[in-house]
């Protein structure tokens, strides 16, 4: 499982060698020590601990292993890391997944037809008489051949089986197997055809680059006008992304992405230099293609079409960029146990506005600056929700009212930022023709409204005894959560205590989905779902345990956890200040009294609170 796969690696590489090829860091004492590369400073307060393989920044606070260093300076996902890492290391990742030769020998086979068939779809296209046609449209298109070759643009011949027939002469490859992998159809009559036919070929690759489906422009009268390889167990279009492994490196790099609509409307942004953007493939964007960057991505620009068609298109983008990308930011009870729960965006969305007309294509290959400048002025998503939603609502008390609850509210909800959100109450006022108080109170009102989250009568649950980390994610995975969140006790959880990369993933996931175990263990690879089930059979049943015991047992955990973290680091000073006497090591014993003073400060914090029952020493007097 993936646990095991981050301790096999933890075991082979040594953290100071992982950090030390980015970091400067001269050894002090039993550690190592260097400027922090997460902010800016003179004096360096990033300290490497080799004994537990962990890093700490004095400055900023940082925190966390091998594989959070690399995720927080090369901007990777937890899989990236762990495959950077094993390879690294010269491991290979051992899954958990069970074994399926049959399953695994399927993907491949189509993986390998879908190339096959691609590298036969581009030979017609260049080197044919029959590719003519498609030869003249992609150069009326503006597509040079190196970008042409670089996304292996190809040609069907209008023919029912050539394709078939290549294939079955190259390889030993049976009708059916054509169909699995969405080459060839199949009619009524039991015939099997080439399903594409007539048609320039567009690639659809993983992000990986493996060939998984084709998209499809008719160059006759055929309709439909653009057709896409069936779902196979390879290809599904709604959770895939035009050109997302040629564009995924820059979006890692830059944080930003956009969204077009057309494989030309891609393929134009790449050929001209602007390497981050991806295609919804002329569909709705859907929520598992926001999932796919929504790691990756601070910025996201949607620049879909001009016309009614992809205007409406922009609508629903944007309302499926808001669902995937918001999260929880902020819970607080009110005096009757009720919990409010504020969401706002995690991304940053703005829409590039196109003169009616116009694609990203037309646009870019008219001039790129052009292009530019309408990412430059694009609007930002709160303020195009506004402009659009409000600009023709019926001039009457009711609909005024109504678009002021129902549009603009919501969105403005989202903002965290109090001075940009009063800059938006003053346009929602202008636009509705209210008074900005009139605004603030209706906003104001849904801010108080509450929604009750009702205790799960299940609790069978008793104290398992991993460590302390893995101790409380064991119970925010096994617990029903109801109470905890209404007392407030899931606030108390600071993401910076876990110390495990992975266990640091399934925290953020389970903010995410509001601490609902089951979508967050759906919605892992297979691996760390998995690493969930382990952490949930700690926790052994128990009949007798209440949602309040519930609660206090997370908050003894939770108690725990910062406790041996704080203990944690006064051995740690206190081994500082041994070695920088016994070396006359002045800095360091200056920097660790000092750290040892706030520590000493902060120590009423982890004591055992004072018993009610029994007097200790706190309760006696002098």
């Amino acid at each position: 499982m993936a646990q095991d796969n981050v301790q096999r690696i933890k075991e082979r590489l040594d953290i100071v060698d992982v950090i030390g090829s980015k970091v400067e860091l001269r050894r002090a004492g039993r550690y190592f020590k260097g400027r922090c590369p997460f902010h800016q400073e003179k004096t360096p307060s990033f300290v490497v601990y080799p004994d537990n393989q962990s890093y700490h920044c004095f400055g900023c606070q940082k925190n966390g292993d091998i594989f959070s260093f690399l995720m927080e300076t090369e901007n990777l996902t937890f899989r990236d890391a762990l495959e950077q890492l094993a390879q690294r290391a010269g491991i290979t990742i051992e899954s958990n997944r069970p074994a399926n030769p049959e399953r695994d020998e399927r993907r491949q086979r189509l993986i390998d037809l879908n190339e096959r068939a691609a590298a036969y779809f581009s030979s017609v296209l260049w080197n044919s008489s029959a590719g003519q046609p498609a030869r003249e449209l992609v150069e009326r298109r503006g597509v040079d051949r190196k970008t042409a070759e670089i996304f292996a643009l190809g040609f069907a011949p209008d023919s029912w089986d050539a394709l078939k027939t290549h294939l079955q002469q190259q390889l030993n490859v049976s009708e059916d197997q054509l169909v699995d992998a969405g080459l060839c159809s199949k009619a009524d009559s039991g015939r099997v055809y080439d399903r594409f036919r007539n048609r320039l070929m567009f690639p659809i690759r993983d992000r990986k680059g493996r060939t998984i489906g084709f998209g499809a422009r008719a160059l006759g009268g055929e309709m439909p006008k653009y057709l896409n390889s069936p779902q196979t167990a390879l290809f599904d279009k709604s959770a895939t992304l035009y050109a997302l492994d040629r564009a995924f490196e820059e979006i890692r790099k830059t944080r930003e992405l956009v969204v077009v609509e057309g494989y030309m409307d891609a393929i134009a942004a790449h050929q001209f230099g602007f390497s981050n953007a991806v295609a919804s493939m002329g569909t709705a964007l859907t929520e598992a293609q926001v999932m796919a960057i929504r790691s990756y991505v601070d910025k996201v620009y949607v620049a879909l079409d001009s016309d009614a068609a992809g205007q409406m298109a922009t609508i629903r983008a944007i309302d499926t960029l808001r669902e995937g990308f918001s999260s929880a930011d902020g819970v607080s009870v009110d005096p009757r146990g009720l919990i409010r729960s504020e969401h706002s965006l995690d991304a940053e969305i703005r829409v590039v506005l196109l003169a009616e007309g116009k694609d990203p294509d037309d646009l870019i290959r008219t001039d790129p600056a052009l292009w530019e400048a309408a990412l430059g002025s694009s609007l930002p998503l709160v303020e195009y929700i506004l402009k659009t939603r409000l600009s023709d609502v019926e001039d009457s008390p009711t609909a005024r009212a109504e678009a002021l609850r129902t549009i603009a509210v919501p969105v403005l909800r989202e903002v965290r930022d109090e001075t940009v959100q009063a800059r938006y109450i003053d346009m929602t006022a202008a636009l509705l023709r209210l008074k900005d108080s009139s605004v603030k109170t209706v906003l104001s009102r849904a801010s108080r409204k509450s929604k009750l989250i009702r205790d799960d009568d299940n609790w069978n649950l008793s104290r398992p005894s991993p460590g302390p980390e893995t101790d409380l994610l064991a119970r925010l995975l096994f617990y029903p959560l109801g109470y905890a969140h209404r007392a407030g006790t899931l606030e108390l959880i600071d993401d910076g205590v876990f110390r495990e990369t992975s266990n640091r993933e399934i925290l953020a996931l389970l903010r995410q989905y509001e601490f609902d175990a089951d979508r967050t263990i759906a919605s892992l690879d297979p691996e760390l779902a998995a690493y969930c089930e382990s952490l949930r059979s700690l926790v052994s049943q128990r009949d007798d345990l209440s949602p309040g015991m519930a609660n206090n047992d997370i908050i003894g955990a939770v108690e725990h956890l910062h406790r041996s973290r704080y203990e944690e680091q006064v051995h740690q000073t206190q081994r500082d200040l041994q070695f920088a006497r016994e070396n006359g090591d002045s800095e360091l014993l200056r920097e660790s009294l000092t750290r040892m003073a706030e520590l000493v400060r902060d120590k009423s914090r982890y004591d055992p609170k004072v018993s009610p029952y029994f007097q200790d020493l706190r309760s006696t007097a002098d």
